[in-house]
Order: structure tokens, then sequence, then C-alpha cells
């Protein structure tokens, strides 16, 4: 009997002004595990699927990741520096 870890998912980017990503947003994959030998095989053979599927599905999870966050980056606006802050601070500061 064959056993495995299945992992799948979809990725739903936010929209952004024409980006086009080139990752697939969606995938699945199956991890095979080893059901030969005793129970200390078996776990084995668990403790390295579970590991397998981590790192893979981490790296995919980690690009999209960094696709996104460049993307979110760009559009963002610079915040303007407020001078009113530093005026209030001082005037906080000869109450004393």
């Amino acid at each position: 009997m064959s056993r495995a870890i299945t992992i799948e998912y979809t990725v739903k980017p936010p929209p952004s002004s024409g980006q086009a990503y080139e990752l697939p947003t969606s995938k699945k994959h199956t991890f095979e595990i080893r059901a030969e030998g005793g129970q200390a095989e078996h776990y084995k053979s668990l403790r390295e699927g579970i590991a397998q599927a981590r790192n893979e599905v981490g790296q995919e999870l980690t690009a999209w990741r960094d696709a996104v966050g460049k993307a979110e980056l760009t559009k963002e606006t610079k915040k303007p520096t407020n001078d009113d802050d530093d005026e209030e601070e001082e005037e906080d500061g000869d109450d004393a």
C-alpha cells in the first residue's frame, strides 16, 4: 500500500497595474511515504516526506511573497515628512 502527503494550493495575487507574474498560480505536490519495514522506518520516511514537502512548498511560496512584495513596493508612495510633529515636541518641552 502506498501512502503519500499531498499539498495543493492556489495563489490569488492582488491585482496590479499590468503586472504579470511568471509564477504558476496553482500547484499540486505529492510526496510518497514508504510503508515498508517496521514502525521506525515508517516514521523516518514520514519525517523525510514532511521535510521535503515543507522545503519545496516553502520555496515556491517564498518566490510568490518576493514577487508580490516587490510589485507592492513600487505602488506605494513615499510618506511626506511632517514637520508639525517636531514643532509639537518642542512646545511640549517648554511647559515643564
